[in-house]
């Protein structure tokens, strides 16, 4: 609904986008010592304007939707966008302009990386954390607001953002250094028809996994992307891999999955026809209804 509007209002955002001018010639600064992207073009038909109040009524459960996001920063608001995605994410696109503070490196609550979320909350109006569908920067976002960064909010995932918003990318992959991405009825066909030949690994982070449903695919391996460097020796290479990852049931994509997929490739020298990715991700397995069991970190005994 849109709000009102009356010459008091009116004055109070005059004064509003002022202290907005000032944020953003601070927020220079810290863009400035990273990517130097450029800015997101200017999209004519965001005319409507979305105001603070609206902003906050859709941010629900603190996640913010792409397109008002978008529309908030076309409309000159001080947002910074934090992208909490592996290097191997990251490497492979971002959002222009983002900065990146990896979760892995937060989630060890490494002070050099906490220290600089806490200074662009204190430098910016809003910071957006976004990894692929919302999950870990969910995680992340929550630490945030428990050490009082109550203007920290999430992003609900780049795999929507791309969808309608520009992207930075990296360079292309040949085709031979390529995970495969199969689809969730493809994946299905892996599971039922060749389950003793396909390894189902989840690189989800354990506090991913319990902030969805607490399941993870009956039978499958859980490595955490963050942690899988340190155990490619799970990995057999004369196997299928099927990767998963967050996703979700409506739409989200798995973002981890072929960062995973590369990472063994790369490191392990398997066979881009072995190594694949489910694009749809564990909230879209689930909620087929397929095969899923409750996942224990506790009994994994893995960091």
């Amino acid at each position: 609904m849109l709000l009102r509007k009356n010459p008091k209002n009116e004055v109070k955002v005059m004064q509003r986008n002022g202290v907005v001018l000032s944020l953003l010639f601070i927020g220079i600064f810290w863009l400035g010592g990273c990517d130097r992207e450029p800015k997101l073009p200017v999209d004519e038909s965001a005319t409507q304007e979305l105001s603070t109040i609206q902003f906050l009524e859709k941010a629900v459960g603190n996640v913010v939707p792409s397109a008002n996001a978008y529309q908030l920063k076309q409309q000159g608001e001080d947002i910074v966008f934090v992208s909490v995605r592996e290097g191997a994410e990251w490497d492979e696109y971002h959002i222009p302009g983002a900065i990146w503070i990896p979760h892995s490196r937060l989630k060890e609550q490494d002070e050099y990386s906490w220290k600089l979320l806490e200074e662009l909350a204190k430098t910016h109006k809003y910071v957006l954390t976004y990894c692929g569908a919302g999950h870990r920067s969910g995680f992340v976002s929550t630490q945030a607001r428990e050490r009082q960064l109550t203007n920290v909010f999430n992003l609900d995932g780049i795999s929507f953002w791309k969808e309608q918003f520009p992207v930075i990318r990296g360079p292309a992959r040949p085709p031979d250094k390529e995970p495969k991405m199969v689809h969730l009825e493809e994946a299905y066909y892996y599971y039922t028809e060749g389950f003793q030949d396909v390894d189902f690994i989840d690189v989800r982070e354990p506090e991913s996994i319990a902030m969805d449903s607490g399941n993870i695919i009956k039978g499958a391996k859980v490595i955490p992307l963050s942690v899988l460097t340190k155990h490619l020796d799970e990995i057999d290479c004369s196997k299928d891999t099927v990767f998963s990852c967050e996703g979700t049931f409506h739409g989200g994509e798995c973002s981890a999955g072929p960062a995973a997929g590369k990472i063994v490739i790369d490191k392990l020298g398997c066979k881009a026809g072995h190594i694949k990715y489910m694009l749809e991700g564990h909230g879209a397995w689930e909620a087929a209804g397929y095969p899923v069991e409750p996942y224990s970190h506790q009994e994994s005994g893995r960091d």
